[in-house]
């Protein structure tokens, strides 16, 4: 692979991090209200929390649980990329100084 196709594939990777970081911080809030409405919802009457969950105002008890499963998930495929991401940068690097040694000038001596 060469120098440009390695740097395409290394923004590729850098666009698919951040997608999968704000997939992670959607998810964890969709966690974060999942559990203030199981606080929250006790204090409704049925038929008040049967509407909202009707007009999607106040999610189903399952959400919760998937909301935490969803993190979990985010969260492992997030620590996958950033290990591949290294892997990139690695060879990046070392392609980086390939391309330096091979543009030294010849010394003097």
């Amino acid at each position: 692979m060469d120098r440009l196709d390695l740097e395409l594939y290394a923004e590729r990777l850098a666009r698919l991090v951040t997608c999968a970081a704000d997939d992670l911080a959607d998810a964890r809030l969709r966690l974060a209200w999942a559990e203030l409405e199981d606080e929250l919802a006790p204090g409704l009457a049925r038929d008040d929390a049967d509407r909202l969950r009707g007009i999607g105002a106040l999610a189903h008890a399952e959400a919760g649980e998937t909301a935490r499963r969803a993190v979990a998930e985010r969260a492992a495929d997030l620590a996958a990329l950033h290990r591949l991401q290294a892997l990139v940068e690695g060879r990046r690097g070392r392609t980086q100084a390939g391309v330096t040694a091979t543009r030294r000038p010849p010394s003097s001596s």
